[in-house]
């Protein structure tokens, strides 16, 4: 199926004479039947999930931001698809400030503690400081932090993916006095269906 799916997206782009990095999204029914949602000319935020697991030319080093301005710029792509390597599997997970009990209602406070431990297979991108509170604006959604684990197939992906989320720190009150609610625990149960329908 993935292949197939890299066949019809490869055919797209020579069709439309696309010449930079996209996104194709793709969405797969129960019975395994690909179907194209649609197509980005920009860089998606699930950028690091497809970079943690992809190589060129056998280098791991793999930044799709910095591919988009280079061939942007007018420098010639220097490889095809036969030179892109996949290896293993990426989560993401979007940590957020929500009550997912209350509809996914933003919360709103003061986190206190924020902290993780860092392991090879962790990616953590966040404006959170680890080492002060930080209050939560409210002009902007609550999106905390974004967390990219690989493993080096579905089963251990998610197992690293519980016990990051497990040994994760995300401690905080809103003005009430109320401990802060997150999307933790609804990921944590979503991990275990994760790719069933």
């Amino acid at each position: 199926m993935l292949d197939d799916i890299v066949r019809h997206s490869l055919s797209i782009a020579r069709e439309v004479r696309y010449d930079n990095v996209g996104t194709w999204e793709w969405i797969v029914t129960p019975n395994g039947d690909p179907f194209l949602m649609e197509v980005n000319t920009r860089i998606q935020v699930e950028n690091g999930v497809s970079a943690c697991i992809a190589d060129v030319n056998g280098n791991p080093d793999v930044n799709l931001i910095r591919e988009q301005i280079r061939v942007g710029l007018g420098e010639p792509l220097g490889y095809t698809q036969d030179n892109v390597g996949f290896d293993g599997v990426g989560i993401e997970y979007r940590i957020i400030a929500e009550d997912t009990e209350n509809g996914f209602a933003p919360w709103v406070g003061r986190i206190e503690k924020f902290d993780w431990k860092d392991e090879s297979w962790l990616e953590m991108h966040t404006h959170v400081p680890r080492d002060r509170h930080y209050q939560i604006p409210t002009e902007y959604d609550p999106n905390l932090a974004l967390a990219i684990i690989w493993g080096e197939d579905v089963e251990q992906a998610k197992e690293r993916g519980v016990r990051f989320l497990k040994n994760l720190t995300l401690d905080g009150v809103d003005a009430s006095g109320d401990p802060m609610k997150t999307n933790i625990p609804f990921l944590l149960r979503k991990t275990e269906n994760l790719l069933e329908f």
